[in-house]
């Protein structure tokens, strides 16, 4: 599953390279500056990523909502991922890829990231649990902001996820930062 969830994570940079400005940064009817919305983002990039995705065995899903999910629900709740890797209809040991979850850095990242987490930690803990998590967040940070969310999502990392891989794009049409999230050393 390393190398398929390392495709992925390629998959993931080509497709957010591609999105443009308009899904980026959203302009609003009224407002003299564009801003930033999760869902927009998430629309272009699950878009993008399906026209990438040949090469990958997986069934891409966009907010899948878990309620009623007889395994997952019980244990998470009804969760609702912004995206999932996944052979859908299976929970075999090698049906679940990933989890991804999608953040503007405009956003309350302190709440959302946790939430966030919650979710991909849980989806990885459950029998024949999910491989990865990636983490995608779009938008301007600066130093302090970008350092302090890698340390809470470090802290916050499931021992039960293999992987997990924060994604920072700082402006639209970039390549992404891919950072591998490695278990905390007490």
């Amino acid at each position: 599953m390393n190398a398929t969830y390392n495709r992925l994570l390629e998959v993931i940079a080509s497709a957010m390279n591609a999105i443009e400005e308009q899904y980026y940064n959203f302009q609003v009817a009224g407002n003299d500056e564009p801003i930033e919305r999760e869902r927009v983002y998430c629309a272009e990039l699950y878009h993008q990523m399906r026209m990438r995705f040949g090469p990958i065995e997986y069934d891409l899903n966009t907010e899948p909502d878990k309620k009623n999910h007889p395994i997952i629900e019980q244990f998470c709740g009804a969760v609702d991922p912004d995206l999932v890797v996944h052979r859908g209809g299976d929970m075999g040991p090698e049906d679940n890829l990933a989890v991804i979850e999608v953040k503007a850095s405009g956003g309350d990242l302190i709440a959302g990231i946790k939430k966030d987490l919650r979710t991909i930690n849980c989806m990885a803990s459950i029998q024949n649990g999910y491989y990865g998590g990636v983490i995608i967040v779009f938008g301007s940070l600066t130093a302090r902001k970008r350092e302090n969310l890698i340390k809470r999502i470090t802290r916050h990392k499931s021992p039960d996820l293999a992987r997990l891989t924060l994604v920072l794009q700082l402006e639209p049409e970039t390549l992404p930062e891919m950072i591998e999230i490695q278990p905390q050393i007490t």
